[in-house]
């Protein structure tokens, strides 16, 4: 069985979801420790010819190592600007009015964490581009240690023999010790697709662009972006 695990974002883009695609189980580290100013709360979509970043509020903690299912959203002000500047971005769009109405539907959901807010963009997400992997919540387990040790332990707990990373986890991954516990670690490899967006192309943007612009055609958009 092939695991991935990430920690809820704002947002996505497509490397996720193709990280995803390539994987049969995902688990989605709530416990780990939310970072100000990160991906956690924060994410790119277009704004003309520009990007603009739309940054969810959390409130401040004086705990130290505040947790992803920890953080609490700061208040509701921000909900309008997103959803303005989402409309604004993308409302001349050509699938724009198939998707759109669903992110404000979730949007507007009083939701209290950061983690909740993210894990119901994510499974709508995984619904438009159809995937469906067995789905993990590390809060809901006893899970320690850090880095490669913690993601082995992951793949113990969940009977996963294969394991696969991104690029951004070269500087801390021990590959050695996925060998010395019969892990089979894995790399994606990702090259950001070029789709029509009307305009110069701007990859690494949330995967809301790629739905407004190409609508359907993103199910294999994502298949098709990587591979291990």
């Amino acid at each position: 069985m092939i695991l991935c695990a990430h920690q809820p974002v704002y947002l996505p883009s497509l490397h996720l979801f193709n990280k995803i695609a390539l994987s049969d189980s995902l688990v989605l580290l709530g416990h780990c420790q939310f970072v100000k100013q990160s991906w956690h709360h924060r994410n790119r979509i277009r704004a003309g010819r520009d990007k603009i970043y739309l940054t969810v509020p959390v409130l401040h903690s004086h705990k130290f190592g505040q947790s992803l299912k920890d953080a609490l959203i700061c208040n509701d002000h921000w909900k309008r600007k997103h959803l303005r500047s989402i409309r604004e971005g993308y409302s001349r769009r050509p699938f724009f009015d198939d998707y759109y109405p669903d992110i404000e539907r979730i949007i507007r959901q009083p939701h209290k964490t950061l983690v909740e807010l993210n894990n119901a963009l994510l499974m709508q997400f995984l619904q438009w581009f159809e995937l469906s992997p067995k789905i993990y919540h590390s809060e809901d387990y006893d899970i320690e240690g850090h880095k490669s040790r913690m993601l082995i332990k992951i793949c113990k707990l969940f009977g996963a023999d294969h394991y696969i990373s991104n690029e951004g986890a070269r500087a801390y991954l021990d590959e050695d010790m996925f060998r010395q516990n019969n892990i089979s670690h894995h790399w994606q490899d990702f090259t950001h697709p070029v789709y029509d967006q009307g305009r110069e192309f701007i990859a690494n943007l949330s995967a809301l662009d790629a739905l407004f612009n190409i609508g359907p055609d993103c199910v294999d958009l994502v298949r098709n972006a990587g591979r291990i």
